[in-house]
């Protein structure tokens, strides 16, 4: 199945609406997604809206006739494409009263030329039976872009309905080109943890983990952590199917907020994944999460890592330049994730850790604070003087100078870390 969307899906809703092979109008693949669905939605007004005027008649004419007779009308004289233009004309009962005389195969047909948003009312007006039965003949036509636009103007019960003749390769594939993002949630609710479980085998066997890991990226934070521990709870294969397919099509930023989402134990499960554990895995990882400012993703997944494996991250953050440092303090301080920063620190090497204790003395006041509270919280003193041991002399002072203002307890702590290991500057202005 890997290359039945292999061309942009903004370009195979836009041959799908003008009747063109998605090879013919290639040369749209160098435009910006956006730009092509403004065009579509532009070609889209101008298809629906020519000969509105004698559409609306015709649709007004409807009502003079018989439900029966407007259906054999419309399947023999009409046509599927002229019914399309006219639906969304229709009031919605008298629309499904003609639906119910018209043949399935030809309602299938109906849906390739209809623009949903133009009959939303209609659409949500049918009856659950109809939606499955029409929803099964497209699935056979393999319409996913074609069922991916309904999505959204479907009732609940006729998604269930839907749903329950789809299969879960043809959901995936559906669920990858759906018009609405933002619906995505709403129909991943509606499907139970064992369907949601066959979903991601599906995943795996079918090679469709793009497809999964984009619906992934439009649910909420709790679903995406739900379906990140259904993924780890299954075997090793279908993880590491995840693993490969990140790898080889660059979708690493789309599986960093699945792991960070997960629960603590899934989440650790995956870490000792031994796909992963890789100097080149670990290289591409390291590289999206820079690349797309993802390090509170990755904090909360280094520390999990085996020894050898955090090695390797230490090495490879030798050439971090001081941006990537910055992006690494301000993750831990946005998102509270200073312990995994602190454990992250002292697996480096000399010089990567000596910039993250510049970038803390550098740090303003509310930076600082937060850093002191977590290692408060934590008991992690001795570990962030490891850190701070490789300032300069005038920069343990400086920064002992700040730290002397946190409260007494917390201030001992450090105080006692800073004595223990040698450190007589920072010793010393810790204690003025």
């Amino acid at each position: 199945m890997r290359g039945y969307l292999s061309p942009p899906i903004e370009v195979l809703k836009l041959a799908r609406l003008i009747g063109a092979e998605a090879e013919d109008i290639a040369y749209f693949e160098r435009l910006d997604g956006q730009a092509i669905r403004d065009l579509r939605d532009q070609v889209t007004v101008v298809m629906f809206d020519a000969d509105r005027q004698l559409l609306q008649r015709v649709a007004a004419a409807t009502k003079l006739i018989p439900a029966k007779l407007g259906a054999v009308i419309g399947e023999r004289a009409f046509g599927a494409l002229l019914c399309a233009r006219i639906t969304g004309l229709l009031d919605p009962n008298r629309a499904v009263d003609i639906a119910k005389h018209l043949p399935v195969k030809f309602l299938a047909d109906l849906c390739l030329h209809l623009d949903p948003r133009r009959a939303s009312r209609v659409i949500g007006a049918m009856p659950p039976a109809t939606v499955g039965a029409i929803a099964a003949e497209l699935v056979a036509g393999e319409e996913y872009i074609t069922m991916g636009g309904f999505v959204g103007h479907l009732s609940k019960a006729a998604l269930l309905a839907a749903l329950d003749v789809v299969d879960d390769q043809s959901l995936l594939l559906t669920a990858y080109v759906i018009e609405a993002k933002q619906n995505i949630g709403a129909l991943v609710a509606l499907l139970p943890e064992e369907r949601l479980e066959d979903i991601i085998a599906t995943a795996s066997s079918a090679d469709l983990w793009t497809e999964a890991l984009d619906v992934l990226g439009h649910v909420s934070e709790r679903q995406r952590g739900v379906l990140g521990d259904l993924a780890a709870g299954q075997a090793d294969e279908v993880l590491d199917s995840m693993v490969r397919a990140a790898q080889r099509d660059g979708l690493w930023s789309e599986v960093l907020p699945v792991v960070r989402a997960m629960s603590p134990t899934s989440r650790e499960r995956f870490a000792k994944l031994n796909s992963i554990q890789t100097r080149p895995v670990l290289a591409t990882i390291i590289d999206a999460g820079t690349r797309d400012s993802l390090w509170a993703e990755l904090l909360v997944l280094l520390p999990l890592l085996p020894p050898a494996a955090r090695r390797e991250v230490a090495a490879l953050a030798t050439s971090f330049d001081r941006q990537v440092f910055e992006q690494i303090i301000a993750a831990a301080y946005e998102e509270d994730l200073w312990p995994a920063l602190i454990a992250f620190a002292g697996e480096l090497d000399k010089g990567p850790r000596q910039e993250i204790a510049k970038l803390i003395d550098q740090s303003d006041g509310a930076v600082l604070e937060s850093l002191l509270s977590a290692v408060d919280d934590t008991g992690l003193e001795a570990e962030l003087v490891a850190v701070l041991g490789e300032l300069s002399a005038a920069g343990q002072r400086r920064l002992g100078t700040r730290i002397a203002a946190a409260p007494a307890g917390l201030l001992a702590a450090i105080t006692e870390a800073a004595a223990a290991a040698g450190l007589e500057p920072l010793t010393e202005a810790l204690t003025k």
